[in-house]
């Protein structure tokens, strides 16, 4: 089956948990595997920091635009052009040359709490479960996947709070 434009890539937020108290359980089922236990790349603890550039497996289409590269940022979003420190979400429409996804975008700081990770898959379980879990959501899509790629914010401090964490994790696949 091909597929149409807006489903050639796609974009998933799968959870996000914002807790005023750490636990320590484990992380719910509905995250996809994250950290040095998955392979992760882990970002440096760095207040307002992110990645070094990371080449994409495969190329992004974001509102029209192709990406082969991203920067994910420990503030909570992911930018394409360059790394941004930035903590104060723009106004919409934002009017700037750097596409952004944010999946939590606030002053988060890991450099006290938290690790900010990244992996990308092209086989392997992750790419069955994405597989599974869009055809289940859509039935009528037919879709399969060949690339994944996973970033998760994980106990992450909100800036000057350090009793707080947050869990999330973006996913984009095609």
């Amino acid at each position: 089956m091909r597929l149409s434009p807006v489903f050639q890539h796609m974009l998933v937020f799968i959870s996000v948990l914002s807790l005023t108290r750490v636990q320590t359980t484990a992380a719910p089922a509905i995250f996809y595997p994250f950290g040095s236990a998955a392979g992760d790349t882990i970002n440096a603890a760095v207040d307002d920091g992110s990645s070094s550039v990371i080449q994409l497996l495969s190329p992004f289409l974001f509102f029209g635009r192709t990406y082969q590269q991203i920067y994910v940022n420990n503030n909570g979003h992911l930018t394409f052009n360059e790394p941004s420190s930035q903590f104060v979400p723009y106004s919409f429409p934002a009017n700037r040359n750097q596409d952004i996804i944010a999946g939590l975008w606030t002053d988060l700081d890991n450099s006290v709490r938290g690790v900010v990770s990244y992996h990308q898959y092209t086989s392997g379980n992750v790419l069955t479960r994405t597989t599974q879990d869009i055809n289940t959501h859509f039935p009528n899509l037919n879709f399969s996947a060949s690339w994944v790629f996973v970033a998760t914010w994980d106990k992450v401090a909100y800036f000057s709070l350090t009793n707080t964490v947050s869990l999330f994790s973006p996913l984009f696949f095609t």
